[in-house]
């Protein structure tokens, strides 16, 4: 009897930890950070002549639910800060951005060794904190320049390789959906891309 109830013990923790397992696989989260490189494809605008990118930075979690062995959903939360040069009535400008983005990928990944590869592609949201050029708020719809929507939806893509540390390096493009600019001076589409670390635990 005694042997039966060890071996009923034994098969019962062997069978917890296995399924403790397999469950921390399957959902787990990370870190990252990455240099930006934005810039807007402008047209129909009278007193912007030109446009090109400048640098900034991205920074926040990410959180990856394993659907299958090559298959899983990401979806990040990141603080972003992004720059954008502008040639507005022959004046060089800088336009600055704070925003909070939210993207969601679904993703294709393939073991590598001890690490894995994964691709993949989906749609993101941001929500503008603060929009300046110069001391002018870019959200002010009398700013007698162009106004920036705070809201923009679109679609992304990331390409990566993860080490079996953890550590994780990364690439990104973004592209807007919609019209940034509100007031009738012009269409702005958003354009992004990264290059980032990060790390899951």
């Amino acid at each position: 009897m005694k042997k039966m109830f060890l071996s009923l013990f034994l098969v019962t923790a062997l069978t917890s930890g296995a399924f403790a397992q397999s469950e921390e696989k399957k959902i787990s989260f990370g870190v990252k950070a990455e240099v930006n490189s934005n810039f807007y494809l402008v047209s129909d605008s009278d007193i912007i002549s030109s446009t090109s990118n400048a640098f900034g930075g991205n920074a926040g979690l990410f959180f990856l639910t394993n659907l299958t062995n090559n298959l899983a959903i990401q979806v990040e939360l990141l603080g972003q800060y992004r720059n954008a040069e502008f040639t507005i009535l022959d004046k060089e400008q800088t336009l600055t951005n704070w925003n909070i983005e939210v993207p969601a990928y679904i993703m294709g990944q393939f073991s590598m060794g001890n690490g894995r590869f994964f691709f993949g592609a989906g749609p993101y949201g941001i929500a503008g904190i603060s929009a300046t050029m110069a001391d002018t708020d870019m959200y002010d719809e009398n700013n007698g320049i162009f106004t920036l929507s705070r809201w923009n939806l679109g679609v992304g893509m990331i390409v990566g390789i993860e080490l079996g540390c953890g550590l994780q390096l990364n690439i990104n493009y973004k592209y807007g959906m919609f019209n940034s600019n509100i007031s009738e001076n012009g269409n702005f589409v958003e354009n992004t891309a990264t290059v980032g670390l990060g790390y899951r635990f």
